[in-house]
């Protein structure tokens, strides 16, 4: 499918890679194996079971590549992840995601098992082990000045002292801690760092002999940073402050950087996460505790169908900076490795309330991805490549803006590891291959000769073409009645088998679409009746307030002001003033009434005393 000599399309900037996992008791769900990969072909072929394979047909789907069940972890790390790790160093950014049902091996792939390591501790590992000491001090060079994505850097060694102390300070988290430190010292783990990273790591698959090729002359920084995207917003997983409460949690946004590098030279700058905490890593266990820490963070409930369910889209950033010997930086560039959701159903999942919510979230991202990835390699009726979509979501948005758009000097190739269990949900893992192959075919029963061919529209009309001409020289050489009449009743009938299957596949299209607006229903109506809820307990909370003021000023209104009494010195004071005055007062009349009088001190006529008598006692007081 790729050619050295075109220019890179977007079929080449996107790979799509199918791996089968083994079957097992416990995953299967349906009684017969529907998917069988082609011998020495890029092909898979899907038989309906036996109770279906009256009414569907059988499809064959192109990937890439197929890993059946006998491929090794090493084999698909070799083949999906290395050429995006060496992109990496070289300058160019690569993404790395996971798609599939529930229980198609997704985790095991990506973050391993107890047993196996996964794609993300070998991508770590061979990056680590090729740079070796070639990695920069991070007390010499000043990485910070060359980051222009306004992120948050800092060394390990700070982020795990800061994100232990935030685990220790409540009780709760207190009581884990203790729990898990003892159990790793009754297992013989010493460490030095009381922390929850303190994790191990299985020695299988050995990577040592995988190594990429760096510059001889330059020297290389190591810089990981987690994300993820819940309800379509941008959360940071290496965030202390978030810890001991998820709720409040800032929402960061992609956008693009205001400056960028000296080195840049593209036309079109790509866009980033803005306000990201980056850790500096300077080996691979460091690496190892910092992607210990964002597992922890990220959001996961309980369902139904899977007891620790993921509720949002995982990101791994690994940034690798290339320094020359003075530390002046030369480039850079990002490998991502997404660990996407598994849609669900209401039904199976049994969800409810803010799980509905977070389903329903996470499969219009889903389905925003499939129509994405359906139209990467269709092509328009003008020759060009179809324009794919990738706006209309935030997942589509972050895995494909700099991929399509070309920023960052001819964009970013990307690779999409697809899992699936040939004996699992029938339903739910054909609808994943139909939207993520590459290539679809399908070949109706009964009529083996006759195939609906979605690759290429030219090669269907060409095909219906030496039909008709098949048929015509036939019709020219045989001119009997009845080997007329016998081939017109074949074609009828091989056209009424044609038409009822198309029925059935419309009735179950309109099924599928019915139970799918009755999920979207079901969301709405829980989203409508949280929002309804929300807004009385604001309502009432705005109402108690309004009256708790009102009360509030109404008993300042009302108070009581009462006079201090006076002091006694100034109450004599007083009484002193007011006795003067009326001495003045007294005076003043005594004058007035002897100024009056014919005679001073002669009594009045008839015998009556004088006005004036006894009122000389009065100065005495």
């Amino acid at each position: 499918m790729e050619s050295t000599k075109s220019p890179p399309t977007t079929a080449q900037l996107f790979q799509v890679f199918l791996r089968l996992r083994p079957s097992s008791p416990q995953s299967s769900v349906s009684e017969t194996r529907f998917l069988t990969p082609a011998p020495g072909q890029n092909f898979v072929y899907v038989t309906p079971p036996q109770e279906r394979n009256r009414f569907r047909a059988i499809e064959k789907f192109g990937f890439t590549r197929i890993f059946d069940e006998l491929s090794e972890q090493k084999d698909v790390f070799v083949e999906t992840v290395m050429p995006l790790l060496q992109q990496a160093i070289n300058g160019r950014d690569g993404t790395l995601a996971t798609l599939g049902v529930t229980g198609s091996g997704k985790t095991h792939t990506i973050l391993g098992s107890k047993d196996q390591k996964g794609m993300t501790q070998m991508a770590l590992d061979v990056l680590f082990s090729s740079v070796g000491d070639r990695i920069v001090d991070y007390n010499k060079v000043d990485i910070m000045t060359s980051d222009h994505t306004e992120a948050i850097l800092t060394d390990a060694a700070t982020f795990h002292e800061r994100m232990n102390s935030a685990l220790v300070k409540t009780p709760i988290k207190r009581r884990i801690l203790g729990k898990f430190l003892a159990h790793k010292l009754q297992d013989g783990h010493t460490s030095k760092r009381s922390s929850l990273a303190h994790i191990s790591t299985p020695k299988a698959p050995d990577v040592s002999d995988l190594s990429v090729d760096l510059d001889s002359k330059s020297k290389y920084a190591v810089l990981i940073s987690m994300y993820e995207l819940y309800n379509d917003r941008i959360f940071d997983l290496l965030d202390d402050s978030s810890i001991n409460n998820q709720n409040r949690r800032k929402a960061l946004i992609f956008k693009k950087p205001s400056t960028t590098p000296a080195w840049d030279t593209s036309k079109e700058s790509k866009k980033v996460v803005s306000g990201l905490r980056k850790i500096y890593a300077k080996n691979f266990q460091e690496a190892l505790q910092i992607l210990e820490h964002g597992q922890a963070s990220r959001r996961a409930s309980p369902t139904h169908s899977n007891s620790v369910s993921s509720r949002s889209h995982a990101f791994l950033q690994i940034e690798v900076k290339r320094f020359s010997p003075r530390g002046n930086e030369k480039n850079g560039a990002s490998l991502h490795i997404v660990d996407l959701a598994g849609s669900e159903r209401a039904r199976t999942a049994k969800t409810a309330g803010e799980r509905l919510a977070e389903a329903g979230s996470i499969n219009r991202s889903l389905m925003c991805l499939g129509q994405c990835l359906q139209l990467q390699t269709q092509v328009s009726d003008n020759g060009k490549p179809a324009v794919v979509p990738w706006r209309q979501s935030k997942l589509t948005e972050l895995l494909f803006s700099n991929s399509f758009s070309g920023a960052g000097g001819g964009g970013q190739r990307a690779s999409m590891i697809v899992t699936a269990d040939a004996m699992g949900d029938f339903n739910a893992t054909t609808q994943i291959l139909r939207y993520s192959a590459l290539a679809r075919e399908v070949t109706v029963p009964r009529a083996a000769s006759r195939q609906i061919s979605g690759m290429s529209d030219s090669s269907a009309a060409s095909s219906a073409l030496e039909e008709l001409t098949a048929l015509s020289t036939t019709l020219s050489q045989d001119d009997s009645k009845d080997a007329l009449i016998a081939r017109l009743l074949s074609q009828l009938e091989e056209t009424e088998t044609r038409w009822r299957d198309a029925e059935e596949r419309c009735l179950n299209i309109e099924q599928q679409v019915r139970e799918e607006v009755a999920d979207e229903m079901e969301e709405r109506l829980e989203e409508v009746r949280r929002e309804t809820l929300e807004h009385f307990e604001m309502e009432e909370e705005w109402r108690e307030g309004y009256v708790d003021g009102k009360l509030e000023i109404l008993r300042k209104g009302i108070e009581i002001h009462e006079d201090t009494p006076p002091d006694a010195a100034e109450r004599i004071q007083e009484l002193e003033s007011e006795n003067e005055l009326l001495r003045r007062e007294v005076l003043a009349l005594r004058r007035e009434a002897l100024s009056r009088s014919p005679s001073k001190g002669r009594s009045g006529g008839r015998g009556f005393p004088s006005p004036l008598k006894g009122m000389e006692n009065l100065e005495m007081y």
